[in-house]
């Protein structure tokens, strides 16, 4: 690549980096600020649990939307409404009243936040070249945990002073600040290449199935081609979301309630584990461009549920470095390991004319794993009465079902898009 190309690569990753951490803070924010949140507007328990459920649904319905948009309009304009969607909706959750208006602007910003993957996904995976774009991809997936360190960092160090509305607001700056700078970010010559050959008739620069191509991006995905992929690609992110969601999502709770850390000590660790756990999205990167994406990840779905087993093991309710130490690997294995080179992979893995598409698909199923994962750890738990037995069912045992993605396609790390998938 020449110069000029290697400083826009450089530019379109540091954007995207950049929208994926914003998003991660809009997201993580709420978990530390939601008691305060009920207070203030008077939710109820049941409303207050209600909340995460809504988000979820607002993910799933909203990047199931911008998928076949991404397709359609391009990813340039895509990668700037998605965020533009979101930047508005997060000021506004600054001046909502009542529970309703909360869940309302909520379910619009998160939904948007979480689209704000695909979109960067895509572009990113259609401008690198094959022997970057996993390492750059890493390099952005750790914009997640950057996301979740600040939204811990802030929540205690700023929270008492400027509130939970005033958190939502500072946000919301850096949201626009990077909406500004994406005007700079080019449409992808794939995309380009193929609504020319398409609209024009013309013979593609980029090799393209161009009858498929002129089908609904959702249905594409169904034919025969791409079916098989597809399916094998979902069902290995929606089995290690499942995990995901005891190890990570419902954390918190796990450390106030069984390991018997106060709030303080639970963000703390949080904190501590997101700010090492970034160092797992480049180096999977890496290590992944080396060995193959779906080889990695088949890696980490053997590793990960070991580190949980780990925890399970030396973790010891009321001390707090027993906890801390243990998590901090659980962190480091069960994010960036899969995150950096499972999307890379779903993204590589199916052509231009519905990447958008398919890679929105799986995160609106992530969205509703989420849920599932939720309910999986709800009912397990209120079977057993057990945390610990719910922990060696979910975030042992369960995670080696995501060793799945060993039956889809081996795609060698430096191999073009085209020779994958057309």
């Amino acid at each position: 690549m020449n110069k000029t190309k290697n400083r826009y690569i450089i530019y379109l990753t540091v954007v995207a980096m950049a929208g994926w951490m914003l998003a991660s803070f809009d997201f993580n924010i709420m978990t530390p600020t939601l008691p305060l949140i009920s207070k203030s507007l008077h939710f109820t328990t049941e409303e207050a649990g209600l909340i995460t459920g809504v988000i979820y649904l607002g993910m799933f319905v909203m990047v199931l939307i911008y998928g076949p948009l991404i397709d359609k309009f391009g990813r340039k304009v895509m990668f700037q409404i998605v965020l533009t969607v979101s930047a508005i909706f997060t000021g506004f959750t600054y001046l909502v009243v009542n529970f309703l208006q909360f869940m309302g602007v909520r379910f619009i910003a998160d939904g948007s936040a979480f689209g704000e993957l695909p979109t960067g996904l895509t572009i990113v995976t259609e401008e690198s070249s094959p022997k970057l774009r996993g390492i750059l991809y890493g390099f952005i997936q750790g914009g997640w945990p950057i996301g979740l360190f600040i939204s811990s960092a802030a929540y205690l160090l700023l929270v008492s002073k400027i509130g939970w509305r005033g958190l939502y607001l500072l946000g919301l700056i850096p949201l626009i600040a990077v909406i500004i700078a994406r005007f700079r970010v080019k449409e992808s010559d794939r995309f380009k290449d193929l609504k020319k050959t398409i609209t024009e008739d013309t013979k593609p620069k980029y090799a393209v199935n161009k009858n498929e191509a002129k089908e609904f991006p959702y249905k594409q995905l169904f034919n025969k081609d791409l079916r098989k992929q597809f399916t094998i690609v979902n069902l290995g992110w929606m089995l290690y979301t499942f995990s995901f969601v005891t190890t990570n999502v419902v954390i918190a709770l796990i450390f106030t309630s069984y390991y018997k850390l106060n709030d303080t000590q639970s963000a703390t660790i949080l904190l501590i584990a997101s700010g090492i756990g970034f160092f797992a999205y480049p180096i999977a990167g890496w290590y992944g461009q080396i060995i193959g994406r779906r080889n990695a990840w088949v890696m980490s779905s053997i590793l990960m549920p070991f580190t949980a087993l780990i925890f399970y093991i030396v973790a010891v309710p009321g001390y707090f470095y027993s906890i801390l130490i243990p998590y901090i690997f659980l962190y480091f294995f069960s994010n960036g390991t899969f995150a950096s080179v499972g999307f890379m992979y779903a993204s590589e893995s199916f052509p231009t004319r519905a990447r958008g598409s398919a890679t929105s698909f799986i995160m609106a199923l992530i969205a509703a794993s989420y849920a599932i994962g939720g309910f999986l750890f709800s009912g397990i738990l209120s079977l057993t009465s057990s945390i610990p037995i719910t922990w060696i069912i979910l975030a042992v045992i369960l995670p080696f079902g995501s060793t799945v993605m060993i039956l889809g396609k081996n795609i060698k790390p430096d191999e073009e898009l085209e020779s994958i998938s057309t």
